[in-house]
């Protein structure tokens, strides 16, 4: 039995004759002991049409009227968020303006946490939930590429070498202290932060990270879930720079990625690197898998499954991938089907885009089939140098430039920022309205 397992019994067990102020306080400490689960902690879902942490600051007539504008402002935010998220930066200004309207129709839930309340101002931090089918179709009418596909997890050691120290789970660490604050969760592409407990200690060093082979790290991957571990080896000499290197290893071999990044302090350019970094594969991923409208193209696939009810299953799953706008069915009998697919993209990014629906798609002899597969996730991101070099600079408020308007001003690092949300809430913190 876990350590998690022997708390949570045990607190069932005192807390069965008490009422719900005492089982909501319990709940608190099963989650406490939650966090002693190791990599199963850390391995927490990661749901892309949820954001969290936007601050709303609204004023009105009395406290009600504050209220209700702030829960508007939160909706806008967040489903802006969620857009900005699924689609290129370069595709940002021409996206259109949310209303109220918008807000309600594409989030499906709502909640404030840390409310302030006067007379006339309502001031609290949102979470929010949208709707993926009304997202979905929000996006196809805008015309602009996007992409709803997740990549497979991937496990991060950020190792850091300064002048006579080499650490990697040891403290103090700038550089993961930096991968820490930035925000990975609720991502196209899941980084997992490697715990850096006795089980992690066991597995690697960070003498043994630094270039070092699936062989090598699959114990450790194994733990997390994963098939991908991004080694980020941040040397820091003179000065507040960091020369980074990024090892992405898999079972098939590994690649390496080289940048630098600098700051005012060693944590300033660590800061910049881990966001860089993350920027260049969300980046990278969203190039590869966007849907491109103007590339449509029609595919034909045989369809293979052991029943009518897997039959309607695949069905349900092709509707829901972005990248197909349309199913035609051609024949159907008792263990397959013929089909044309309507599809904005090219077959790369469909695969990807079906995989994570757990649909394999192959093409064998010239003839694409599919079928259910067990992969429950589209393949790992690949860093990719091409991509545009240009990240927008944080802005106070984050409704989207209209169509026309000039592009916000590059600045340091990539596109594709996922920590709108965090950086806003850190934004409007320091403001003087707050």
């Amino acid at each position: 039995m876990s350590l998690a397992q022997a708390a949570t019994r045990t607190l069932d067990e005192a807390v069965r004759p008490f009422g719900l102020s005492q089982l909501v306080f319990a709940a608190v400490l099963i989650g406490l002991a939650g966090m002693f689960s190791s990599a199963a902690w850390a391995q927490a879902s990661s749901d892309i049409y949820t954001v969290t942490g936007v601050s709303v600051d609204a004023t009105g007539a009395d406290a009600a009227q504050a209220r209700e504008k702030a829960l508007t402002q939160g909706r806008i935010k967040a489903a802006d968020e969620v857009l900005r998220r699924f689609t290129l930066y370069s595709d940002w200004p021409r996206l259109p303006e949310l209303t109220a309207a918008d807000g309600e129709l594409l989030v499906t839930g709502i909640g404030i946490a840390n409310e302030r309340a006067s007379g006339t101002r309502y001031l609290g931090d949102v979470t929010a939930r949208l709707n993926p089918q009304q997202v979905r179709r929000f996006l196809r009418q805008s015309g602009v590429r996007f992409t709803e596909n997740q990549a497979a997890p991937s496990l991060l050691l950020p190792v850091l070498d300064t002048p006579g120290v080499r650490v990697l789970f040891d403290e103090p660490n700038p550089w993961r202290a930096a991968w820490e604050s930035i925000g990975l969760s609720n991502s196209l592409v899941p980084i997992r932060l490697a715990l850096g407990d006795l089980q992690d200690f066991s597995a690697i060093d960070a003498g043994g990270a630094i270039g070092a082979d699936w062989a090598a790290l699959e114990q450790i991957a194994g733990r997390y879930g994963v098939e991908q571990v991004l080694v980020a080896h941040a040397r820091g000499g003179d000065g507040n720079q960091l020369e980074v290197t990024l090892y992405r290893v898999t079972p098939r071999g590994v690649d390496e990625t080289r940048r630098n990044f600098q700051g005012e302090t060693i944590e300033a350019a660590s800061i910049a690197g881990a966001e860089g970094l993350r920027n260049s594969l969300i980046a990278s991923w969203k190039t590869q898998n966007a849907v491109a409208f103007g590339l449509e193209q029609t595919v034909a696939v045989s369809v293979e499954f052991a029943s009518l009810a897997e039959w309607a299953a695949i069905r349900q799953r092709l509707n829901s991938a972005s990248i197909v706008q349309s199913v035609d069915v051609v024949a159907v009998s008792p263990r397959g089907a013929q089909v044309n697919l309507r599809v904005s993209g090219p077959m790369p990014a469909l695969r990807s885009n079906l995989a994570q629906r757990q649909l394999r798609l192959l093409d064998e002899g010239g003839v694409w089939t599919l079928a259910f597969s067990s992969a429950a996730a589209a393949p790992a991101p690949i860093l990719n140098d091409a991509v545009e070099a240009t990240q927008p600079t944080p802005v106070a408020n984050p409704t989207r430039t209209a169509p026309g308007s000039a592009s916000p001003a590059p600045s340091r690092g990539l596109p594709e920022d996922e920590a709108i949300a965090d950086r806003l809430t850190r934004q409007n913190a320091s403001s003087p309205n707050r």
